[in-house]
């Protein structure tokens, strides 16, 4: 959702790309429940990835949206509009997710017990830093990988920014291209000396590992970027590029299928395989530009208010909460209904409850949590004209 100046305008290609990509991660947790013989199991591993690639770029471009907005305002650029930006970004993230880190740690605890908050590998779930140095812990929070990648981002480009831009004061407009080029091809670089001289999985060692994917929510604020630098070429190439995007995704689709599903085996669930060096550098960079090229065609994509509309937005706004709570759903369900899988379609029936229970859950979690934290913000922060984000 993008405001400005207090009025509502809402990007209908923003919130179907945002409503593609949470359905298709929730797709990808429920898939074996309407495929019990196993013919599209491998399916999950590529809509997995590709749903959460599409958060990425779609969050950068937002964000870089707010960051030019401040950046480009009369006064100058500091440590005070850092901390604004923090803080009303922050009260948008934070509360919701230490909500689910609090439910799904008294859930373990009920399951396990083991007590979160006496061991350090679950304790760094509360500052992000779960992935930043070993693998996240595949039996707690799985989702959360994701989060920490995009809070490290909105912490560490600021401030990026702020040092570049004092380092050239005078460069305004290049100061910001440049903190953006610096994030892209650090993390390209990192990407590749972990490849080279590390012997790391695809899977937990590169795409769940936050050191080195910060680049693809990065590639999303380039897009805000040229958006801003040249408006109007924008508009004139938004067709061009959203066909340059499309085969591109295409040919990373191809690649992804021949060097890493076909050898994948969704049953053991082994990523120890060697998914060659391309696939752990490049890879991610080519996925996340593709993406961000189809950006200038969504955004001006324009539709005739219906239900097909207004579903799209409703799924966008309670995205958040969906990709929160959804697997703990998931396994609440499982657990609950487990007496009657002897029953025929219960894979059907289990399927259809998980979504309608995900989508209500999140509707009320929406509207009777993360709106009132959200709008608190306000009163933490010092009141701008500037573009926000939900």
């Amino acid at each position: 959702m993008i405001t400005m100046q207090g009025t509502f305008k809402r990007i209908f290609g923003l919130d179907l790309l945002r409503c593609v990509a949470i359905l298709l991660v929730l797709f990808t947790h429920t898939l074996s429940f309407l495929d019990p013989e196993n013919h599209y199991y491998k399916l999950p591993v590529f809509t997995g990835f590709a749903g959460v690639e599409l958060f990425f770029v779609l969050s950068g471009f937002l964000i870089g949206t707010i960051l030019l907005k401040i950046y480009n305002q009369p006064d100058a650029f500091d440590m005070i509009k850092v901390k604004t930006f923090w803080i009303r970004r922050w009260f948008r993230t934070l509360p919701n997710y230490y909500l689910m880190l609090f439910v799904y740690g008294v859930l373990f605890y009920g399951a396990h017990h083991i007590n979160i908050l006496g061991q350090i590998k679950y304790l760094a779930y509360v500052v992000f830093l779960q992935n930043a140095v070993t693998y996240q812990p595949n039996e707690f929070f799985q989702i959360a990988w994701s989060l920490s990648i995009e809070e490290w981002f909105y912490l560490l480009f600021p401030l990026f920014l702020l040092g570049i831009k004092r380092c050239w004061p005078r460069a305004r407009t290049s100061s910001f291209l440049a903190t953006i080029l610096v994030f892209i091809f650090a993390e390209l670089a990192i990407r590749i000396a972990v490849a080279v001289f590390l012997k790391r999985p695809w899977d937990e060692g590169f795409r769940k590992f936050m050191p080195v994917r910060l680049d693809s929510i990065c590639i999303g604020v380039l897009a805000a970027y040229f958006k801003h630098l040249k408006p109007v070429y924008w508009k004139k190439v938004a067709n061009r590029l959203a066909l340059y995007g499309l085969l591109l995704f295409a040919l990373n689709c191809a690649l992804f299928y021949f060097t890493y599903i076909k050898h994948f085996d969704p049953v053991s669930w082994d990523h120890s395989f060697d998914a060659g060096f391309f696939l752990k550098t490049f890879f991610f960079t080519a996925v996340s530009l593709s993406i961000a090229l189809v950006i200038p065609f969504l955004y001006q994509l324009s539709i005739r208010r219906s239900f097909f509309t207004r579903a799209v937005t409703f799924i966008s706004e309670i995205s958040y909460s969906i990709y929160l709570n959804h697997l703990l759903i998931i396994l609440i369900l499982s657990h609950l209904l487990k007496g009657y899988l002897h029953l025929q379609y219960f894979g059907l029936v289990l399927f259809a409850g998980i979504w309608i229970s995900t989508i209500l859950v999140s509707a009320v979690q929406y509207k009777y949590f993360e709106v009132p934290m959200t709008n608190l913000r306000a009163k933490f922060s010092k009141k701008q004209e500037h573009i926000e984000v939900s």
